[in-house]
């Protein structure tokens, strides 16, 4: 194996997570085969919309990818945004956000975002697979005021069949499948005190809001000689020469991305004599920048205002929404804000945003 093969065999170039060392079969975050792996990811098959779903989300309307389980309805409302006095009834459909990640071509539920793993047994279809069940609980609430401020405590349940311990963590669909998830149970909480007396409404269980990102375009890195990339990329906002470590999509500090490291003069003038490896530009128009203290501060902010919306999940969805919702196209972390370790870090969130200079 070359040096190349190498480091693309230690990222997953499906959902871009650490491998684990030695010699693994599958990815332990997306169940992928990790044969996949030391393929240019180029090549990995590109995520395709499913059905889809509109819902009132913050201040502009998004459409959630991911299919529904039982009740395909653009009716239904999403937590914070009921807005009449009286409870939602039985005739009423109410939206719930499940902690689930994006993947390539799909969704991920794990143990790390909120997922329990409650039983497991033999699934009983003439194989030795194994049926492992998971559960998470999730609040559907109403806007301040509203709905006499209860709350409705839904419990969810997914099934994944285990397959050589890769989904053990949790479980995966793509987009336009029907998810492994039902709704177990739910009632009404007013104050401390569960309210098993009161009719819930019909609950329609959604994936968060995803927003397309390296995996999701059918793009590559463009080609330009020095000065044509020095122009294109003047035309943003970040100017700097660029290293890229890996090309797979990955897990960033602001959710999937590709990072590329910033290089100094003299890294770019070895560079260019030959000596170190390729450079690249990027082009973000309006990237977020910040330092450690800075994204510290934000990133608490942003699972504040997730929260108000029912998307408090320990997931890239929450950062994704955020800063898809506020018009960011990249981000730019300062030395000591991001895990990559030398200058700069860029996340380019579409390839078409890099370019190799040649």
């Amino acid at each position: 194996m070359n040096s190349s093969e190498q480091s693309l065999s230690r990222f997953c170039t499906f959902c871009g997570a650490d491998l684990p060392p030695g010699h693994p079969r599958f990815c332990i975050e997306c169940g992928q085969p990790v044969e996949s792996s030391l393929r240019v990811e180029d090549a990995a098959p590109h995520a395709t919309t499913g059905p889809t779903v509109r819902l009132a989300n913050a201040r502009t309307g998004q459409i959630v990818v991911g299919g529904t389980v039982k009740l395909p309805s653009s009716g239904a409302v999403p937590p914070g945004l009921w807005f009449t006095p009286e409870l939602p009834g039985p005739d009423d459909i109410v939206a719930i956000y499940a902690p689930l990640r994006a993947v390539v071509g799909g969704w991920s539920g794990l143990t790390d975002h909120g997922w329990k793993k409650c039983d497991q047994e033999w699934a009983a279809d003439g194989t030795s697979r194994t049926l492992v069940r998971f559960t998470v609980e999730r609040v559907w609430f109403a806007a301040p005021g509203a709905a006499h401020n209860m709350r409705l405590q839904v419990q969810i349940g997914a099934v994944a069949h285990a397959d050589e311990g890769r989904t053990r963590r949790g479980f995966r669909y793509r987009i336009g499948a029907d998810p492994p998830m039902d709704v177990v149970a739910a009632w009404w909480i007013e104050g401390q005190t569960p309210r098993f007396d009161l009719p819930v409404p019909q609950i329609q269980i959604m994936a968060p809001p995803r927003v397309p990102r390296v995996s999701d375009y059918p793009e590559t890195v463009r080609r330009m000689n020095a000065r044509e990339a020095e122009t294109w990329a003047r035309q943003g906002e970040v100017h700097g020469l660029f290293r890229m470590p890996n090309s797979a999509q990955q897990r960033t500090p602001a959710g999937r991305g590709i990072p590329l490291i910033e290089v100094s003069a003299l890294g770019a003038l070895l560079r260019f004599g030959g000596a170190v490896e390729r450079l690249y530009r990027v082009q973000m128009f309006r990237p977020l920048v910040c330092d450690a203290a800075t994204w510290k501060r934000l990133k608490q902010r942003i699972a504040q205002e997730a929260a108000s919306l029912g998307l408090d999940m320990n997931t890239d969805a929450m950062i994704e929404w955020w800063l898809d919702r506020e018009g960011y196209d990249g981000a730019l972390f300062e030395r000591n804000a991001h895990p990559y370790g030398g200058g700069r870090a860029a996340i380019a969130f579409r390839r078409s945003q890099i370019a190799l200079i040649e």
